[in-house]
């Protein structure tokens, strides 16, 4: 038996865990917001609630895609 190293750093797991956990955080935060923004602007619920739903991921997707592109590492 041998003792391989592992192929995960531990220390880049727990910042992905943090930088994971810091976007849900966001996303519910923002899902709030547009929540009761829209409400309080008398917007009826259907569209109220795609809008709330599918916002949120969206941001979280432009966010990680821009720094995947910031970070990538030029050729």
């Amino acid at each position: 038996m041998s003792n391989s190293p592992s192929p995960m750093n531990k220390n880049n797991l727990t910042r992905a865990g943090v930088a994971g956990a810091l976007l849900a955080v966001f996303g519910i935060v923002l899902f709030i917001v547009l929540w009761v923004l829209l409400g309080s602007a008398q917007v009826a619920s259907l569209p109220r609630l795609f809008t709330s739903l599918c916002v949120p991921p969206a941001v979280i997707a432009a966010i990680i895609g821009a720094y995947i592109l910031i970070k990538r590492p030029h050729k």
